[in-house]
């Protein structure tokens, strides 16, 4: 046990004293603000998109084309591309000639053609047809995923809905009343703690939602620091002495318990950081988002899965890179059990729209994804024996994985030459034998 601890603080001190751990204590809010914030600044910079309306309805001012203009200059859009409304830009006279969509097409292009792509050129709404069987195509210069196609898909079926209803006799003052009439839905339960449900009953979902990928984050960062030191002792033949000073399960516990301190003080460091700040601030998100994580012990949960995710994950890597001369080697051994990592990131999103899927549930109770997918099971209330069963089985196939990577590190410290997945497996068991 005094090895052990020997172990792990050298791991420990070796990391801590480095300059590269406090700068990581101060980029990582900023990395972390600035992922929530750039998205916003970027579409707030973003220049709004150009449109022009060609409306061959030949219908006039009771248009779709009138409609959806008078609808973009009195700001009454709804879903928008990043938040930014079109702004209307007056047909050229290369497009006024056009009588047909497809005459209207060949023109478009040939405009295209001749603006160029820097600013590039507005996109161009061309419509046809009647109310009952309008013709809308949207020409875009670029083939982008964010168009304008939803929202002037609403301005357009608005156009068609009143368009109908007027052709039934009802004025103009009957039809807004029925189409801006509308209903919205109050949601209670009796898990909210005023009944109604707010946003501060669904912040335990989305703070178990980030834990994850904290948690995940942090699971890989280490893991890849293990990874690192063992190659490095490897190479430099210090492994080979160490495994004569002390048990190779000393050894490999010793460096993931040394690191995941590590964690836990750069966690400890940035929780009581966040405190402070919020407890300085005005009610609000800030102090309500803190205590989503606080309440209910999904901070105490998220360490407790950190560490026996940082034990799982991090056995597996040191066993592995005992058998690796460079770093190039253990890389190629490590990418399939990164890959693996990120699948439970895929379902704690889906989680959220479907958190009682059988699918989610049992993925929870599967031990590589256990630290990950179990804390949002626990956000949304999980049963004892699952909670009970995803940790027992967690605990089983850590405590296994510790076993097999003590025996490769074992193993590996005494071999020569390069990893391969299947000899590292027959020696072990050899080993074994």
């Amino acid at each position: 046990m005094r090895r052990l601890f020997l172990i792990l603080r050298r791991e420990y001190l070796a990391y801590l004293l480095t300059p590269g751990f406090l700068l990581a204590l101060v980029t990582f809010p900023l990395i972390f603000a600035a992922s929530v914030l750039l998205p916003t600044l970027l579409s707030r910079q973003a220049p709004a998109p150009q449109l022009i309306v060609m409306d061959l309805t030949g219908m006039g001012p009771q248009g779709p084309g009138a409609y959806v203009a008078a609808q973009i200059r009195e700001g009454r859009t709804g879903n928008l591309p990043q938040g930014r409304a079109p702004v209307l830009v007056q047909t050229p006279a290369s497009l006024s000639t056009a009588q047909t969509p497809d005459a209207a097409g060949r023109a478009v292009q040939a405009y295209y053609k001749a603006f160029g792509q820097d600013p590039p050129p507005p996109a161009v709404l061309v419509l046809a047809g009647s109310a009952q069987a309008l013709d809308a195509r949207l020409w875009t210069p670029r083939a982008r995923l964010l168009d304008l196609s939803g929202q002037l898909e609403d301005s357009l079926t608005d156009w068609s809905r009143e368009t109908r209803l007027r052709s039934l006799g009802l004025s103009s003052e009957a039809i807004r009343a029925v189409t801006g009439s509308g209903v919205s839905i109050t949601a209670y339960s009796p898990a909210s703690r005023t009944g109604k449900v707010t946003l501060t009953d669904r912040l335990p979902h989305l703070a178990a939602l980030g834990v994850s990928y904290l948690l995940v984050t942090m699971i890989l960062a280490g893991s890849g620091m293990i990874l690192t030191s063992v190659v490095e002792e490897r190479s430099s033949r210090v492994i080979e002495v160490l495994v004569t000073s002390a048990h190779p399960a000393e050894l490999l516990l010793g460096k993931v318990l040394g690191i995941l301190c590590l964690f836990f003080t750069g966690l400890g460091a940035l929780a009581g950081a966040a405190l402070l700040i919020a407890g300085q601030l005005p009610q609000g998100a800030v102090q309500e988002s803190v205590r989503a994580v606080l309440n209910g012990g999904l901070l105490g949960w998220a360490a407790f899965f950190l560490a026996f995710g940082f034990l799982l994950y991090g056995s597996i890597f040191a066993g592995l890179a005992a058998f690796c001369e460079t770093p190039r080697e253990a890389q190629s051994l490590a990418t399939p059990l990164s890959m693996l990592m990120l699948i439970p990131l895929l379902l704690v999103i889906s989680g959220l729209q479907a958190p009682d899927s059988p699918i989610l549930r049992a993925a929870a109770l599967f031990p590589p994804f256990t630290p990950f997918l179990m804390l949002l099971r626990i956000a949304d209330g999980a049963p004892a024996w699952e909670l009970a069963t995803g940790i027992s089985l967690m605990a089983l196939t850590t405590a296994g994985a510790i076993w097999v990577g003590v025996q490769a590190y074992r193993t590996g410290a005494l071999t020569q030459g390069s990893a391969n997945l299947w000899s590292i497996l027959r020696r072990s068991l050899q080993r074994q034998g």
